[in-house]
């Protein structure tokens, strides 16, 4: 088996609008940006992650990354909704207390698709949008 050497993933979020996406991450749900890199147009087209160049934003909370990646010429928005399309459809977010996390989300100016629901005895989730349409499932006591 191979031997991570992180427990957690790093999701990369291609966004069309770099500032808005920050904005978003950074202001109301309180990601805090990290580094950042370029990946130049050889690298990207070598490695086939795109045929140009592109920016990353590492944004962090607790211990993962969000990487809210720019392309130089970014592609058109795709569907919005976890059953829209194939593929990596939204990221969830575990939290201490739901009831905090969404009264601080909502201070921030952050709409909610759905109030917390209880899904298990000990359960709850919450589902939100960024200002291009990915979903964030939020689930927390």
């Amino acid at each position: 088996m191979v031997e991570l050497q992180r427990a957690v993933l790093d999701i990369g979020l291609v966004v069309r609008d770099f500032e808005k996406a920050l904005e978003y991450y950074r202001d109301k749900l309180g990601f805090t940006p990290t580094r950042q890199i370029n990946v130049d147009d050889e690298t990207a087209r070598r490695t086939g992650l795109g045929e140009a160049g592109f920016d990353i934003q590492y944004m962090q909370i607790g211990d993962a990354n969000l990487k809210l990646v720019y392309m130089k010429n970014p592609p058109p928005a795709g569907p919005t909704g976890a059953d829209a399309a194939c593929g990596y459809r939204y990221i969830t977010i575990w939290v201490k207390d739901m009831d905090q996390a969404c009264d601080e989300w909502r201070a921030n100016g952050v709409e909610f698709l759905s109030e917390p629901l209880r899904r298990t005895p000990d359960m709850r989730v919450a589902v939100l949008e960024d200002p291009e349409g990915n979903l964030i499932e939020i689930l927390g006591p």
